[in-house]
């Protein structure tokens, strides 16, 4: 087994074996297709660095280092039947392909969800229903704009998650921001307490693929250590992208204050301290709102990034077009224009919060060397650096999600758990 997991793409390819030779192996080789954001989990704590160009093997003279879409495979590394049944009849790197899988195992879930619904088994009809949501949102989230099933996929997910907690009492409160003239749906979820016991709050801000039904179901390492947990559609994510064709703005404080001026209104939250987890594109979007928005007390980045053209845009040319949707510019050229503007420079020493920013070294997605930007130029935050928490696409130093210690949410408590 060792032997088999010291083989990587990276690898093959100092060998000069081609990229043709990659799909066969890539099903054993690759993270859970779940993962598909840097996860919150920890790393190593005070390390500060940037890339390491022998780890990331940058491939020169080729875009983006010669990078796949490595986000279209599966693992079969799975306690998952349904994961493990998709990894092995998908065809790698084949967007139609990964559509028809994980559409066929989530219409046999829900069909399942739909058997138990009838025979009043609501507890086991709740977990086919949600099964059925997270193979729907593994289906639809890298359809594009111009791809027929995308939004049909996306609304079955939504249906799914709904159709779930109607058989059983949900975990969370579902809410609404205003936001510009919109009405933004989101999910608050706290921990148990006396009736007017007030929680801290953090506001997740997740990345390119977010969709805010599984970030608020993914809440429980924070709701255990005494925190409340956030999650809504921002602008250019799920919902608010595909149902109200909102875009990601430049100035994320504008999304920042109208959660936080929703917050503020609420019996049951510690306003004084707020909250905000960036992962992937929010490694971006959460230290950009802290830069203008006073009232957040911590901000923890598993992606930093100081200049969203440069660290993602340029550096991973796979997602190009994604971003292009998620910004709103018209064409590629139009949206590298516009991401001059998805800059720090110039705020990152407006950031008073708290900040830990993390990276990983051979992060393929979110250049590591913008964490380290960012870091040193929030020359006003209290702050750190943790390595190992960025994407991870492969057995790297992070390990396996479920195997990586939860230091990120041990940090957001010691910054906003305030113990009477």
């Amino acid at each position: 087994m060792d032997s088999l997991l010291s083989v990587s793409r990276r690898n093959l390819m100092r060998l000069g074996i081609g990229a043709a030779a990659v799909p066969p192996l890539s099903q054993l080789l690759t993270s859970s297709a779940l993962a598909q954001d840097a996860g919150p989990d920890g790393g190593k704590l005070g390390a500060i660095g940037g890339r390491s160009e022998t780890e990331l093997f940058p491939g020169e003279h080729l875009q983006g280092g010669g990078q796949l879409e490595i986000r279209l495979t599966v693992s079969t590394y799975s306690s998952d039947p349904d994961q493990v049944e998709v990894a092995q009849r998908m065809k790698p790197y084949n967007l139609d392909s990964w559509l028809t899988e994980w559409t066929r195992v989530a219409e046999r879930a829900e069909e399942e969800g739909d058997a138990l619904a009838k025979q009043g088994l609501k507890v086991s009809a709740n977990d086919a229903y949600l099964k059925a949501s997270q193979h729907y949102r593994e289906a639809c989230w890298p359809a594009p704009v111009t791809e027929p099933r995308m939004m049909a996929t996306y609304k079955k997910m939504r249906d799914c998650f709904d159709k779930a907690w109607k058989q059983t009492r949900a975990p969370f409160e579902k809410v609404q921001v205003a936001y510009e003239g919109k009405m933004l749906d989101g999910y608050f979820r706290k921990p148990g307490g006396p009736a007017g016991k007030k929680f801290p709050v953090v506001i997740a801000f997740q990345g390119a693929d977010t969709m805010a039904e599984a970030t608020i179901m993914n809440a429980g390492s924070y709701i255990a250590r005494g925190m409340a947990y956030f999650a809504m559609d921002f602008p250019g994510q799920g919902g608010a992208l595909r149902l109200h064709d909102l875009h990601l703005p430049p100035d994320t404080e504008r999304i920042a204050k109208a959660i936080i001026d929703y917050l503020e209104t609420r019996t049951d939250v510690d306003a004084k301290n707020i909250g905000m987890q960036g992962i992937s594109m929010g490694g971006f979007g959460s230290p950009r709102a802290a830069s203008g928005e006073s009232r957040i007390k911590a901000v923890l980045v598993s992606s930093g990034s100081y200049h969203l053209g440069q660290d993602l845009f340029d550096y991973y040319p796979p997602i190009q077009e994604r971003v292009r949707w998620i910004i709103g510019a018209k064409d590629l050229a139009d949206a590298k224009k516009k991401l001059n503007d998805y800059t720090l420079e110039g705020r990152a020493n407006k950031i008073e919060a708290a900040l830990l920013v993390g990276y990983s070294k051979d992060d393929r997605i979110m250049d590591p060397a913008g964490a380290l930007r960012l870091y040193k130029a929030a020359t006003n935050a209290k702050r750190d650096m943790m390595e190992g928490t960025g994407h991870v696409q492969a057995f790297n130093a992070g390990g396996p999600r479920n195997r990586r210690g939860p230091v990120m949410q041990d940090w957001a408590m010691r910054h906003l758990v305030v113990e009477a």
